[in-house]
């Protein structure tokens, strides 16, 4: 998903998930999830993901905004395709000019949403849970929180 939230436009399978199940082990994303969530998805929706570690499918992505194009399985790729054509019909400098605006005006903010992920970071290393939720992972369990 982290991936996903750095990318532009986004053609996903039916059968597609979308999470991030960090905080389920006890971690915090730390490849731009904990502020390219925010800047991309409605607020409660991207606090919802970040903080139950639930997946969404595709088809509440694309309500609300974050997919652009739902295929059935084994067609993300004639659809992006398909996508990349419609674009493709506008001038070439015209779409770079848009898409260096939109995404200059989008990333501003990346430096300090990198150093809040450093923040948070450091705030679970060390730390009882991440060594709980580390374990319970590998030991396929639930894992008992502390607090700690």
């Amino acid at each position: 998903m982290e991936i996903v939230l750095a990318c532009d436009l986004v053609v996903a399978s039916s059968t597609a998930r979308f999470g991030l199940p960090e905080v389920r082990r006890g971690l915090v994303p730390t490849c731009a999830a904990l502020f390219r969530g925010p800047q991309t998805l409605p607020l409660n929706l991207a606090r919802e993901l970040i903080l139950t570690g639930e997946p969404i499918g595709p088809e509440r992505a694309y309500q609300v905004g974050f997919v652009s194009l739902v295929t059935e399985p084994g067609q993300a790729l004639p659809g992006a395709v398909g996508l990349a054509k419609r674009i493709s019909t506008s001038s070439p400098m015209a779409v770079q000019a848009c898409l260096a605006a939109v995404n200059s005006l989008v990333r501003s903010s990346d430096d300090s949403g990198w150093m809040a992920t450093q923040d948070a970071t450091r705030a679970i290393v060390g730390s009882a849970d991440l060594a709980e939720g580390t374990s319970a992972f590998f030991e396929r369990r639930p894992p008992v929180w502390t607090g700690r």
